[in-house]
């Protein structure tokens, strides 16, 4: 892989991976044995222009931010195209950087990158709402990046060039927020993925630091990812994703590889 920097995990525990500098997506199985990769450079159906995020569904659809082509792809589980829709904001193009479906696949959210916005759409591609815009305020963005939506419809959104993690209702309403510029525990540099296991913590990466801090479900910091005193080093780590058996994996995008490390 070249720089890759997303992961989500299927219904049936296939690995997804954005390939960006590839302009792809590879599939691998529960184990990490490799299954197949979906697209190359174009603007094709299932063709790629420096991809960036991807998400999934309950039902198996797979959700590919096709960032240079302005457009969500979809897929099912096997890579099977199943539509697109453009991401467009006001009439205006937008380069979207990352996906998540809600639970039942009826509302995906979509980060842009230049429009510094959280879209909401229908999975026919309907704008339903949009929130957010650049600043410094809560509830503005700079940059956001990966997005996470648990199974009770919060909405976690890494504000990357804000230094925090904020946290969202499914109506854009924002409910806390987490971290500050710094390099003392519960601060950030460069965050860039976020992830939420079983029991309501986050789990976020920070690119420039090479760590990723944990949080408890009240947003409390509790400690940097490691094993007996020792931190857990990442090289520039990305995307996140945590699987039914709180597996979390880990996009090293100067790795070009994807980690996998357990929880509990």
């Amino acid at each position: 892989m070249a720089v890759p920097t997303d992961v989500a995990v299927g219904k049936d525990g296939r690995i997804y991976v954005v390939d960006g500098g590839n302009h792809r997506l590879v599939a691998f199985g529960p184990s990490g044995q490799y299954l197949f990769s979906i697209g190359r450079a174009g603007t094709g159906k299932g063709e790629f222009k420096s991809p960036v995020g991807v998400g999934t569904d309950s039902q198996g659809r797979v959700y590919v931010a096709d960032s240079g082509n302005n457009r969500i792809q979809i897929f099912d589980g096997a890579g099977n195209f199943i539509g697109t829709f453009p991401v467009a904001s006001n009439g205006k193009p937008i380069r979207p950087i990352d996906v998540a479906p809600d639970a039942e696949g009826k509302t995906l959210y979509v980060t842009g990158n230049n429009n510094h916005k959280v879209m909401a759409f229908s999975p026919s591609g309907q704008l339903l709402r949009e929130w957010g815009g650049e600043g410094l305020s809560d509830g503005e963005f700079r940059y956001p990046a990966t997005i996470s939506v648990t199974p009770n419809g919060l909405i976690f959104v890494v504000d990357v060039m804000n230094t925090r993690v904020q946290v969202f209702d499914k109506r854009g309403r924002l409910g806390f927020r987490v971290g500050e510029w710094g390099v003392l525990p519960g601060q950030f540099l460069r965050p860039k993925g976020v992830a939420i296991d079983s029991g309501g913590w986050s789990y976020v990466s920070d690119s420039y630091m090479d760590v990723i801090q944990v949080f408890d479900n009240s947003y409390r910091f509790q400690h940097v990812l490691g094993a007996d005193g020792n931190l857990q080093r990442f090289n520039s780590p990305g995307g996140l994703a945590i699987d039914n058996n709180n597996r979390l994996y880990v996009v090293e995008m100067l790795g070009n590889k994807v980690s996998v490390h357990s929880l509990r």
